[in-house]
């Protein structure tokens, strides 16, 4: 299929899909309001609008966040399946959480529980109606072209492991069915430059459009992260497996095998609509967090002028997307007093050879213990010194989700793939802080922190806020 006739059949199925969420939507609010009350309401019926107009609203942006206005995605059916009932947990809840954090909101939208709860039960059954039948349908044309050109896919490395990875992706629910899966049962070479000219080589001549890599044990994360930069950079989809990916504890659950974890690398760079969302979200998230978040600001801030000497915020100058300082703010929750730099950058060079162990707390924090208040203790225990954070978020020097900023001079310990995490924003939190928090080597950080930086979506960091919350009140260290 070529890139022209796949980029007119993803518009025509994204108006299709479009038109079809307004239509179930206003359509399962209507059957909703007459099973409640009976009667559909008259003009004006200004509470009907607005709620339509919100779910419209909320459908579309994770319908753009989850990629469900793409073809790809309409194809892989137990995938649609699963983000469609997950966006409509997520609308339903936050229009909820909406009516019962803004009461004045019961003249703009319909409270009802009844209204609410049925709603969602249409919706659902008529959206997965059209989806799942009458779009397929009305698209048939395009699912016969796609048998017709089928595509290949080059399954590359660990002759012990590659059988396996085939027979798992054939049999798959999720994967595309119309893939012919070739295999390639080479031990891959230690250089990434050699390893990823092999594989494009092969591909080329196997006439395969997209791979899927195996790592061995003797792979450390230094070939992986720069094999992965190569193989992105080439434009081509790809999906690695290695057991030093399933000790990490984060990867993907749809491909992973046993002991073989997988991580998905199937999208394209950020778009100027997805930046653009995430920037939106970041203002939203921000403002809404500091507005819902403001007595534990002005308790802690209470707390902190009361007890001891000194300013309520603690200002550092970090390092940010393209490698522009900053003004770091936290909640103060040490003594006031000179801050021993010599030590820290001695303690990261530690860290960085592996050798920081004893007497930290973990990963960049060294432990002062001698100088932290007593409520500065209980502030990192559960992360709340971050919290000031929002408004770094607000200002645009950082986003809610994102690698964590470094301090200036640590800058000199991140060398080749481990300086990409300077093109994305740092975050309050990020794949490092939820499965890896404080444990893990800096090799192994830097690599959970690097897959963000080239894989990152709206449904990832959406994931990664909600997952941080039972992190942070669990108190597994501080972010």
């Amino acid at each position: 299929m070529t890139a022209g006739r796949t980029l007119s059949l993803n518009t025509r199925y994204y108006v299709a899909a479009v038109i079809a969420d307004a239509f179930t939507v206003v359509a399962a609010l209507a059957i909703a309001v007459v099973i409640r009350f009976g009667h559909f309401p008259v003009f004006p019926f200004t509470e009907f609008l607005g709620t339509a107009a919100f779910y419209m609203l909320g459908y579309y942006v994770i319908s753009v966040m989850e990629n469900l206005y793409s073809v790809r995605t309409a194809l892989n059916r137990p995938m649609l399946l699963y983000r469609i009932l997950r966006m409509t947990f997520i609308v339903t809840g936050t229009f909820m959480l909406t009516i019962f954090l803004f009461k004045e909101t019961k003249f703009m939208f319909i409270d009802s529980r009844f209204v609410i709860v049925f709603n969602m039960i249409a919706w659902l059954v008529l959206t997965l109606s059209v989806k799942l039948v009458i779009l397929p349908k009305i698209f048939k044309s395009f699912y016969r072209g796609t048998r017709r050109s089928r595509s290949n896919l080059l399954i590359a490395g660990n002759p012990g492991r590659n059988g396996n990875i085939a027979s798992l992706l054939r049999n798959s629910r999720i994967y595309p069915s119309d893939q012919r899966v070739i295999t390639w049962s080479e031990s891959l070479p230690l250089d990434p430059k050699k390893l990823t000219a092999l594989v494009l080589k092969e591909m080329t001549e196997k006439s395969c459009d997209s791979a899927v890599v195996l790592f061995e044990e003797k792979h450390d994360f230094n070939c992986i992260a720069e094999s992965c930069v190569l193989l992105n950079d080439s434009g081509i989809p790809f999906v690695i497996y290695g057991p030093k990916i399933f000790e990490l504890g984060y990867f993907d659950p749809w491909f992973s095998l046993n002991d073989y974890g997988a991580l998905t690398f199937l999208k394209k760079g950020r778009q100027f609509t997805q930046i653009s969302l995430r920037r939106l979200s970041d203002i939203v998230l921000s403002f809404s967090g500091l507005l819902f978040l403001s007595p534990i600001f002005i308790l802690t801030a209470l707390a902190i002028k009361l007890t001891s000497p000194g300013p309520i915020l603690f200002k550092q100058q970090r390092v940010g997307l393209k490698l522009k300082e900053f003004g770091f703010l936290k909640f103060r929750s040490m003594r006031e007093g000179k801050v021993n730099e010599d030590a820290h950058r001695k303690y990261f060079r530690q860290y960085v050879n592996g050798k920081a162990a004893d007497g930290a707390e973990g990963a960049f924090k060294l432990n002062q213990s001698s100088r932290v208040t007593t409520i500065g203790r209980i502030i990192r225990k559960t992360s709340i010194d971050e919290l000031p954070q929002l408004i770094n978020v607000i200002k645009g020097d950082m986003s809610m989700v994102g690698p964590r900023p470094c301090i200036p001079y640590e800058l000199e310990h991140y060398s080749g793939w481990q300086r990409k995490r300077f093109t994305v924003k740092p975050g309050l939190t990020g794949i490092w802080q939820v499965y890896g928090r404080s444990r893990l080597p800096f090799s192994e950080a830097q690599f959970l922190d690097f897959l963000y930086t080239i894989d990152s979506s709206h449904s990832l960091d959406f994931r990664l806020i909600m997952k941080t919350i039972p992190v942070v009140l669990f108190g597994k260290g501080g972010l």
